[in-house]
């Protein structure tokens, strides 16, 4: 099992407060030297939680109401952690592709695929904070409609193929990706789900080479991995798709030892290093691929503590050890 940690990129992740870039990019190094699989950035710009959290079944205190937090944008940042990271993987949790002309994104991911060598991994996802588009001027309504129209431009592109498409939202004319970048087929296509419906879930089982499921807003312990892994598992029968070509990958919320994670509703894993690795070897145990980990709240010494879950969580899923 791979693991994963999303980087603060965001208002408040990083000590309390937003990471200058050269702040950002020297914790992206020290994650590398952690230890971890792969580094992660959210495609967010700011947003407001008391509102959006309502669209997830959360209830935000009222102090936070009209409080907005933002972010570093995802992908010229994802660019600069490829320049300064040698063999992590790098991706996106996840790009709402509403927010880039699909044939733009397909460009975009090839060009950040080129300066990682090959270590790009390409979340994808309809979007979920209403606030956000609302500010940015993006369309709200039939988001899922918007979604799957784009992946049949950029998986394709990706594909190395030439895409025309009229359709209802995007149109394309002999459109191809010059110059290619280090794979053939392009970087795997991940799409990501909070909750997902059923034609979210068809699309996954349609399109992805990877399947997220972002735990962090609800339990994040073994138990509801499982649920959400069944539900996949049920996705892949309705629609055809052997279990086994797709792979699974959740985002798990951590709280910092001692310290409150800050999500309303939330079951993150918690505890002091063992312990942690205990929860995350019960996780693997349910058959997941990669974990990617959203701890709350980040400290500049905190990749210490997290070095040692890394250390400990290997020595568990050794074989003939734990």
């Amino acid at each position: 099992m791979k693991l994963g940690l999303v980087l603060p990129q965001i208002s408040g992740a990083l000590d309390g407060g937003l990471p200058s870039g050269a702040a950002l990019l020297a914790f992206a190094q020290a994650a590398e030297a952690a230890g971890l699989d792969s580094l992660w950035l959210v495609d967010h710009f700011y947003w407001e939680p008391f509102a959006d959290l309502a669209d997830h079944g959360i209830a935000a205190p009222e102090e936070r109401r009209g409080v907005r937090f933002g972010a570093w944008e995802c992908w010229t940042t994802l660019a600069a952690v490829a320049a300064v990271t040698t063999h992590v993987e790098l991706g996106t949790l996840v790009t709402n592709t509403a927010y880039r002309n699909p044939a733009l994104l397909a460009h975009m991911a090839e060009t950040v695929d080129e300066l990682s060598n090959g270590r790009l991994i390409l979340g994808l996802g309809a979007g979920d904070y209403r606030s956000e588009h609302a500010m940015h001027g993006y369309p709200w309504e039939r988001r899922v409609g918007r979604f799957e129209e784009a992946l049949g431009i950029i998986r394709p592109l990706l594909r190395g193929e030439t895409v025309t498409h009229d359709g209802e939202f995007y149109q394309l004319r002999d459109a191809t990706l010059m110059p290619k970048g280090p794979r053939p087929v392009g970087p795997p296509i991940m799409i990501g789900v909070v909750h997902g419906g059923p034609r979210m879930l068809r699309l996954v089982t349609q399109y992805a080479d990877e399947w997220n499921g972002w735990l962090v807003f609800g339990d994040s312990h073994a138990a509801a991995v499982r649920a959400e892994l069944a539900a996949i598992d049920a996705a892949c029968a309705r629609h055809g798709r052997g279990p086994q070509t797709l792979r699974r990958h959740v985002t798990l919320g951590v709280a910092t030892p001692g310290r409150d994670f800050g999500w309303p509703g939330a079951t993150p894993l918690s505890g002091v290093p063992e312990a942690l690795a205990v929860q995350l070897a019960a996780v693997a145990d349910t058959g997941v691929d990669h974990v990617t980990l959203y701890v709350r709240p980040l400290t500049s010494d905190g990749l210490d503590w997290i070095g040692e879950v890394v250390e400990r969580l290997r020595d568990k899923l050794a074989p003939g050890r734990g």
